[in-house]
């Protein structure tokens, strides 16, 4: 694993059982470019590194994903595009491409390398397409956690890692195409909506969070928040944030010996005797004997 200033990332050496798996992963990472940051990163093998000047022809596919900050993409397909947060490239083998951050705002890419039979059979059979190359999805936490996801494992270098990466990238293409039919049906703002409460409260597992004060932050009232959050998700809003406090609850009671009440404290509970209420009401069992349980005790 490759750690610059602003960037995490590998290239995998692939075998020819990883081939026979239909899709590989040939490298993936993340960058973080301020504004005013030479572009790209460097440290990239040479049949990856470009310049605006020239822009590069890659002989696989990847999936770049914005998630923050702005910026220009063009290919020989497409043409020139602006990229704003929440869009996704497309990049596709021996198809001429260059993009780059807008130096005054800068962006955050995930990123991620394939190739094999699956792809090229998505690409022939119009899944896949060059001249839409570039597709504005919104930001979506699940997406983000697959991106990361797939590094973590790369990290860990465990047996198998290269087949459960593989699995991974398809879904990250599946979830694309789910995405993009979605939008027919309720619009690119009602998607970036959800995913923007739903990354907000996953970044506050430790706090308590006023729901109609996030849908006024996210302008939109309250009513029809709770009602497309429910409708998108399965739960209503307040239920979906306490569902993460017990999954990060059960994480740490499993992966960790930290005490009950540091637990209740991370997960945002105002004392002991309330998250153990809570965790058993919902469980059916207190999180010592969870705990033990896990642990095969």
């Amino acid at each position: 694993m490759i750690r610059t200033k602003y960037s995490i990332f590998d290239y995998l050496i692939i075998s020819e059982n990883d081939k026979n798996w239909g899709l590989y992963v040939t490298g993936s990472g993340n960058a973080d470019i301020p504004p005013h940051t030479p572009y790209p990163p460097t440290k990239h093998p040479k049949g990856y590194m470009f310049d605006w000047q020239n822009g590069r022809i890659l002989t696989e596919f990847q999936i770049l994903y914005i998630t923050r900050g702005s910026g220009i993409f063009e290919s020989k397909a497409t043409g020139r595009k602006k990229i704003e947060e929440g869009y996704i490239i497309h990049l596709f083998p021996g198809v001429w491409h260059r993009y780059m951050p807008d130096p005054k705002t800068g962006w955050k890419e995930h990123w991620i390398s394939f190739s094999g039979s699956i792809p090229n059979d998505l690409l022939n059979n119009g899944i896949l397409s060059r001249e839409k190359a570039v597709l504005e999805i919104g930001l979506n936490e699940k997406l983000i956690n697959l991106y990361q996801e797939i590094l973590e494992l790369i990290e860990s270098q465990k047996i198998g890692y290269q087949e459960i990466i593989a699995s991974l990238t398809f879904q990250i293409v599946a979830n694309i195409q789910a995405i993009e039919k979605s939008k027919k049906f309720f619009g690119i703002e009602f998607e970036t909506t959800i995913n923007k409460a739903k990354i907000f409260m996953a970044d506050r597992i430790d706090k308590n969070i006023n729901m109609e004060k996030l849908a006024s932050e996210l302008g939109v009232g309250y009513s029809w928040f709770r009602r497309m959050f429910r409708h998108y998700t399965g739960l209503p809003p307040v239920q979906y944030f306490l569902e993460l406090k017990l999954n990060k609850a059960k994480e740490l009671l499993v992966n960790t010996s930290l005490p009950i009440k540091e637990i209740a404290v991370i997960t945002g509970f105002e004392s002991q005797f309330y998250f153990s209420k809570f965790f058993k009401n919902r469980v059916g069992m207190s999180p010592i004997k969870y705990r033990e349980f896990s642990r095969g005790k």
